[in-house]
């Protein structure tokens, strides 16, 4: 741990919330789930001080882009904190499981049917991202949660940043959602060749997926907007179905 941090305890109060546990730890912050007096959950990221030193214009990007977003596929800012410790912001929990959870600890096996559902489902989340103007950056298996109802939300913003169509693009965004489901096709892959081959050798994937999956990354040529994407994903599906 480093020492310029204090790390909240158990029970400890931060804006009327009293934590309940640490649920993660990255480069840029320490992330609590915590609770109020009313029972409603949230969670807590403590900012790190050599961070906030180096980068605190990066690091408020999170709160200025929730902000700005008012939908439920994406965690409501709360408040900002400062205390004599630390400062960071609270925001929504949202309940859920995360597919990292899903694929290492359930050790689910996604079906092609599932994979084209959930695709179609993040890329209405990036939809809504690229109409207020935003590429998240991080659209990793540990960051998007399916809820009860199997609707999709997306948390950690905290690479997310403004397009500007010279450092921050929208594609950036379209190689994750690539990378995003060859996980989702490798939960069920099978192996049966001790040789290390690439994924589009690997995995069971039909021409059009592979062109569809090369596209999204950049491999083998891009896509230049959402309507080319979805319609790509609906005849893939269409294929599926014959």
């Amino acid at each position: 741990m480093n020492n310029l941090n204090r790390y909240y305890k158990i029970n400890e109060t931060v804006n009327g919330y009293s934590i309940l546990k640490t649920i993660g730890e990255g480069r840029y912050g320490i992330v609590y789930l915590a609770i109020n007096d009313k029972d409603e959950k949230c969670i807590i990221k403590q900012l790190k001080k050599e961070m906030l030193e180096e980068t605190r214009k990066k690091l408020f990007y999170e709160k200025q882009i929730l902000q700005e977003l008012d939908n439920p596929k994406f965690p409501k800012f709360i408040s900002e904190f400062k205390d004599e410790y630390s400062e960071g912001y609270i925001l929504e929990y949202i309940q859920g499981k995360v597919f990292e959870d899903l694929l290492a600890e359930d050790m689910y096996e996604f079906s092609k049917s599932e994979i084209y559902t959930i695709c179609s489902q993040l890329l209405e989340l990036v939809e809504i991202l690229q109409d207020n103007n935003i590429v998240h950056r991080d659209i990793r298996l540990p960051n998007v949660i399916i809820k009860e109802n199997k609707e999709l939300a997306l948390i950690d913003f905290g690479l997310a940043r403004i397009i500007d169509n010279k450092r921050y693009v929208k594609e950036m965004d379209y190689w994750f959602l690539g990378d995003f489901l060859i996980h989702l096709y490798y939960s069920s892959y099978k192996e049966t060749n001790s040789v290390e081959r690439p994924w589009y050798e690997e995995l069971d994937l039909t021409t059009e997926e592979k062109i569809f999956l090369k596209k999204l990354m950049g491999i083998k040529g891009k896509y230049s907007n959402i309507e080319e994407i979805k319609t790509q994903l609906e005849n893939i599906k269409n294929m599926n179905r014959a």
